[in-house]
């Protein structure tokens, strides 16, 4: 009998979204050789990065024939003004009509404090985008805290119910998928109607996973680093997928009312690593089931 869960898993992993920054892409020139165009390409854009690089990234990523969908972190951006050129530059010169808005990191550096303040501004619409994502945070926030978090979602969705474009929610990353199920079950209770695009991390060293736990303040997953070390530092070299990318799947079949949509992969370890480790994973001839590794014949 065929296992649904593995097929799904496989899906998933054939459809899955990468995340980079302008300086890794502008390291290796051009990702066609390393990541196959039928995967969308997130591009960050952190508190210090100049905008233009990420537009000409974007820009760069769009020629080549990549989806693409930029972050837009709000308290970045200074005001209206800054906050229409970067939205428009992406439309009307890089070709692109998807973006992910979060809150961002750091000091608030103007008049827009966050993701609602973006959308309410008519700009993405003015500019013709179809794609809008925001943030989800399974584990919580160090920025905000969960009444916050929990109103962000309703107005997120109220917000979805009259725009023009599509909206979804982009998580921060997570290592276990009682994180994801636990969460969705509470936004239930908040009525949320938005897709969910689970965001996974991809191999890298315990050392660089610690440090991108801490900085997101996400508690579970840093325990759950502290138990499972000598795992994760396997997982950078095994040719078998994640257990958590399977559990996804698991937990998708038998709830089919999951909104629970794609996988999100950030490449901690490096784009080419993640990418590779992804290829190993859709070429490999084991495949994760329960709890055990078994031939796909």
């Amino acid at each position: 009998m065929i296992d649904k869960n593995i097929n799904l898993t496989k899906e998933y992993l054939n459809s899955y979204s990468i995340e980079t920054t302008p300086s890794v892409y502008n390291k290796y020139g051009k990702f066609s050789e390393i990541v196959n165009k039928k995967n969308t390409v997130y591009v960050t854009y952190l508190p210090d990065e100049n905008k233009d690089n990420v537009i000409n990234t974007v820009k760069k990523l769009n020629l080549e024939g990549f989806d693409v969908v930029p972050h837009l972190p709000a308290r970045t951006i200074k005001d209206s003004i800054e906050l229409e050129y970067f939205i428009k530059s992406l439309s009307v010169e890089c070709g692109c009509y998807k973006i992910l808005i979060i809150g961002g990191g750091g000091k608030q550096k103007g008049s827009i404090k966050s993701t609602m303040d973006v959308l309410e501004t008519d700009f993405l619409s003015k500019y013709n985008f179809t794609d809008v994502g925001v943030a989800g945070h399974p584990e919580g926030s160090p920025d905000i805290n969960n009444y916050e978090l929990d109103d962000a979602i309703i107005k997120k969705n109220q917000f979805a119910l009259k725009a023009d474009f599509k909206m979804y929610l982009a998580t921060q990353f997570f290592f276990e998928a009682k994180s994801l199920i636990d969460w969705e079950s509470h936004l239930e209770t908040l009525d949320n109607k938005l897709e969910i695009h689970a965001g996974i991390p991809g191999p890298a060293s315990i050392k660089t996973l610690l440090m991108y736990a801490k900085s997101c303040g996400i508690g579970n997953s840093l325990r759950f680093i502290s138990k499972q070390a000598i795992n994760l530092t396997k997982l950078a070299t095994t040719r078998t997928p994640d257990k958590l990318i399977y559990d996804l799947a698991y937990y998708k079949n038998k709830n089919p009312n999951s909104k629970l949509k794609k996988l999100h992969f950030y490449a901690f370890g490096g784009i080419k690593k993640t990418s590779d480790w992804l290829k190993s994973i859709q070429e490999s001839d084991i495949l994760y089931k329960k709890n055990q590794f078994v031939s796909k014949s």
